[in-house]
């Protein structure tokens, strides 16, 4: 599950001072790359899609150079924002209507200051293709964080609970928009508990610890190159599936990060074949957060976050990002996925080819995983596991 929400406040300043699912696959590996040189050898989970999401309803509302920017990092540029806009309701409507035997929910929602002007044409190109809630809330209340978090709390069953803790400043805040993804699926064939057995996971240190690892042995979909070896794991419905890779032992994660583009994975994808095999991998549990301002502005958008600079006049005057958080939760186990993400946005003013044998894949050492709607084509969630959370 992912919760991404954004924080804008007013800057002050003085006046005048591609398709969509290939942009967001894109924005994926970027995103995900940036990360993970920022947090070398740390565990990460990112729901790429709930921060596109939160990002393109702040950008319905940003213009000039802000709005190329952003459109930039998000792999937008030369598509229109009606286009833009078009295709996530599109994805959204598919993903809720998809599959009845998996649950996958999706919620946005904007806050504004109680007595602020807001531009209704940016609060109605949200509720339209956004499907966002609007209202009103008194942020120098300090009850008035408890409003969002109840709200992500609430469309994330309860796995994301403190989200806007931290980023709502009582005098400048004038919006908070948030995004949520809730998912919860079981294997097309569940592993067998009674195959989960304690076994070595090599962290990237050299050390080993014990962890429960799950074990089953059929037909998957596999693929295998000389420096990684993954295998696509089918939920119930087979529209979505997770997709694991395992570097080879003579490379590492970060290698195989660095090779993984939207261009690259789309042939990769396309690449896996069905093979009898035997796959083994740890049940894992994954709670991230990350502050994403830093990756952001290093994927080259700058001005959304400059107080000076930054124009998102298609909501108000003088507004800037001035937080941007995104936390995730990924619980894997025989059964199958459960998993949330929310992003918050607070606006502020400044005062394969098949191997002849059977394949065996035993994933005891970093991993890449990710969670893929096949149809919409549409990655939900993507981490790095380098120490899987051990189970009670």
């Amino acid at each position: 599950m992912g919760f991404i929400c954004a924080a804008l406040a007013s800057s002050c300043r003085a006046e005048g001072a591609p398709p969509v699912a290939v942009s967001d696959t894109a924005f994926s590996f970027n995103l995900l790359r940036q990360l993970a040189q920022d947090r070398p050898a740390s565990n990460i989970s990112i729901s790429p899609y709930s921060a596109a999401a939160a990002l393109e309803m702040v950008g319905n509302g940003a213009v000039g150079r802000t709005l190329a920017e952003m459109q930039q990092v998000l792999g937008t540029s030369g598509l229109s924002s009606a286009n833009v806009n078009a295709a996530h309701k599109n994805i959204a409507a598919a993903l809720k209507g998809g599959n009845d035997q998996v649950v996958l929910e999706t919620a946005n929602a904007i806050w504004y200051r109680s007595g602020i002007k807001v531009k209704p044409e940016f609060l109605t190109v949200n509720q339209e293709f956004y499907d966002a809630t609007v209202d009103a809330l008194d942020f120098s209340d300090p009850h008035a964080v408890n409003v969002i978090n109840d709200w992500a709390s609430n469309k994330t069953h309860g796995k994301i609970t403190r989200i806007a803790d931290g980023m709502i400043d009582p005098e400048n805040a004038r919006l908070f928009l948030a995004d949520a993804v809730y998912f919860k699926g079981k294997w097309s064939h569940p592993f067998d508990p009674k195959d989960t057995k304690e076994r070595p996971f090599y962290l990237r240190s050299g050390d080993q610890k014990l962890v429960p690892m799950m074990a089953q042995t059929r037909n998957l979909g596999y693929r295998e190159e000389p420096d990684y070896q993954a295998v696509r794991l089918p939920y119930a419905g087979e529209n979505l599936a997770m997709y694991v890779f395992l570097p080879a032992r003579d490379s590492s994660l970060p290698d195989l990060v660095g090779k993984l583009t939207g261009d690259t994975w789309e042939r990769i994808r396309r690449q896996f074949r069905s093979a009898d095999g035997t796959v083994v991998i740890p049940r894992f549990k994954v709670e991230y957060g990350i502050e994403l301002r830093k990756p952001l502005e290093s994927l080259g958008m700058k001005l959304a976050f400059d107080a000076s600079h930054a124009d998102f006049s298609g909501i108000a005057p003088h507004l800037y990002i001035s937080a941007a958080i995104q936390k995730t939760f990924v619980d894997v186990n025989e059964e199958g996925t459960e998993a949330a993400a929310v992003t918050g946005v607070a606006i502020a003013t400044t005062a394969l080819r098949l191997p002849a044998p059977p394949f065996e894949m035993i994933v005891d050492r970093p991993f890449l995983f990710l969670i893929e709607d096949r149809p919409t084509q549409t990655i939900l969630f993507i981490g790095l596991v380098f120490d899987p959370k051990s189970y009670p």
